[in-house]
């Protein structure tokens, strides 16, 4: 069964679980989104002028407005991505929450003028500052599985920044991102700083080369090359956080009754739609045994079922093409010699686009299930020699998003996590930091580059202005050169950088310059 999402006119929103129709939302055409970003050029004249603080209430005030309509917002978010409610307002409404909380609390640390020391023996009489300037307009490009807390987070920060947002959500999701715009229309932030384009690639591309000044765009490592090379032609700074391949390396001495659960929880929660998601287990062979029976055991409690309903713990996967591209991938990693440990069905039975969350046994690192991001319910395990096996072949991706560490041993974890290539390393835990806006969240290699959260991401949507002031006094380096001029510099790079002796001779060469400067000579 194939729903189609849309058409050349219109979005059909579809409700994973049931396959039901949503709603429909119109695709927006090139004269509306060039329209959207002179909106928000226009209201940027005004916006960035205004105070930090100022900004800052409207941060407040949108707060507010998230959390009158917290019910309503994981109703909508859950009915058009299927995952369960409590999923919906713990990872996408509470992390928006919390970031309006650190943005009001932090912002001003990070973007007020700051002082620049200079040096006062070369540069006496001179005072220099930084600002944060807002960059622009800022094209805020984001994904189907985290529809609400993605783009509100980077949009928000963008706000504060003094900046206009134009958010170009996912067609899969059309009906959150309408949603969200509402939301900013309660908070009364002005007409035009903030505007919606519906629409899919050829949206995506004409947005691109509208009069943007930035990119912030989350989804797969195919559409980040692909974003990153049309924003190359205008030389537009980028954000891309991309696809991911978390490996969970368990150590022998963990207590296998303590992580089995959060780790069935890391590579199973949304569907295992989460770039985040733990798609990889590395675990010593002395309790091997011992973990794949307990997480068996716990992966065969899991409930498949609508997100609406109160005892579901996994919803559907978002559409019919993700659903066979997951069937596809088990099917290969099983013709080469994996074995289906628990799970491993489409559940057509359930009505919508369900998948069994799936452990595979027998896996091989040359495999596609563990070289390629999976984005579904699927845990390929390897059994590894030793803690050095499990570092190289975590290392042996060209991802590096996510990673996790689990043992008893804290210190020795985190000897190991400075060894891993990885943006974010947890340790007996994972995915937990995507709502905390307190820490920075993103990649290196082909998982992308720059952060989301925290100051990363404030001083990423803003450009350094350096203010340098001068009391009108003549400096030794001006003209007319002289020997004045050659003693007073060459002494003073002497007396600042050469050994004592150096320093030394430096000193009186300043001094005779000094003295030679008072008698007029």
């Amino acid at each position: 069964m194939q729903i189609t999402h849309h058409t050349d006119t219109y979005i059909t929103s579809i409700n994973p679980a049931t396959t039901e129709v949503l709603g429909r939302v119109k695709i927006s055409s090139r004269e509306e989104i060039d329209r959207a970003v002179e909106k928000g050029q226009e209201a940027l004249l005004k916006w960035r002028l205004l105070p930090l603080g100022t900004r800052l209430d409207y941060i407040g005030r949108f707060r507010k407005v998230v959390y009158s309509r917290k019910d309503q917002l994981a109703e909508t978010i859950t009915k058009e991505t299927g995952k369960p409610l409590c999923e919906s307002i713990v990872s996408e409404i509470f992390g928006v929450l919390e970031t309006c909380r650190w943005l009001q609390e932090n912002a001003k640390h990070w973007l007020v003028p700051e002082k620049v020391r200079l040096n006062e023996l070369f540069m006496p009489g001179k005072r220099s500052y930084n600002l944060y300037e807002p960059l622009g307009v800022i094209a805020v490009i984001s994904p189907f599985n985290y529809p609400f807390s993605i783009p509100v987070s980077t949009m928000l920060a963008a706000l504060t920044a003094g900046n206009a947002v134009v958010l170009k959500p996912s067609p899969k999701t059309a009906l959150v991102a309408e949603a969200i715009i509402e939301l900013f229309s309660e908070a009364k932030f002005p007409d035009g700083l903030v505007s919606l384009v519906q629409g899919d690639r050829e949206e995506v591309q004409y947005l691109i080369d509208s009069k943007i000044n930035r990119v912030a765009f989350t989804g797969s490592v195919e559409g980040g090359r692909a974003i990153a090379g049309l924003a190359a032609k205008k030389l537009l700074p980028v954000t891309l956080e991309l696809g991911g391949k978390h490996a969970a390396i368990v150590l022998a001495d963990s207590d296998v009754d303590l992580i089995a659960s959060p780790i069935v929880w890391g590579a199973f929660t949304n569907a295992g739609q989460a770039c985040a998601s733990i798609e990889r287990l590395y675990v010593q062979h002395s309790i091997s045994a011992q973990l794949v029976s307990r997480l068996v055991e716990l992966t065969e409690r899991l409930r498949l079922g609508n997100g609406m309903l109160p005892d579901t713990d996994i919803g559907p996967l978002i559409d019919e093409s993700q659903l066979l591209r997951i069937k596809e991938q088990i099917d290969e990693a099983v013709s080469q010699g994996a074995t289906i440990l628990a799970g491993g069905r489409i559940r057509r039975d359930l009505g919508g686009y369900f998948f069994e969350p799936t452990l595979l046994g027998g896996v091989k690192q040359s495999m596609r299930v563990v070289q390629e991001e999976i984005f579904g319910p699927v845990l390929p395990i390897i059994e590894v020699a030793d803690e050095a096996e499990a570092i190289a072949l975590t290392n042996d991706s060209k991802l590096g998003l996510g990673a996790s560490i689990w043992s008893k041993d804290i210190g020795h974890a985190e000897e190991i996590a400075r060894q891993i290539e990885a943006g974010v390393v947890w340790i007996n835990d994972g995915l937990y930091t995507h709502v905390s806006p307190d820490a920075p969240w993103g990649g290196i290699k082909e998982s992308g580059y720059g952060r989301m959260h925290s100051a990363a991401e404030l001083r990423d949507l803003v450009y350094v202005k350096n203010i340098g002031i001068n009391n009108q006094r003549v400096q030794d380096w001006h003209y007319p050169y002289g020997v004045n001029s050659r003693d007073y510099i060459i002494g003073g790079v002497e007396l600042l950088h050469g050994n004592v002796s150096e320093r030394l001779k430096g000193l009186k060469r300043i001094i005779g310059s000094f003295l030679k400067r008072s008698k007029g000579s």
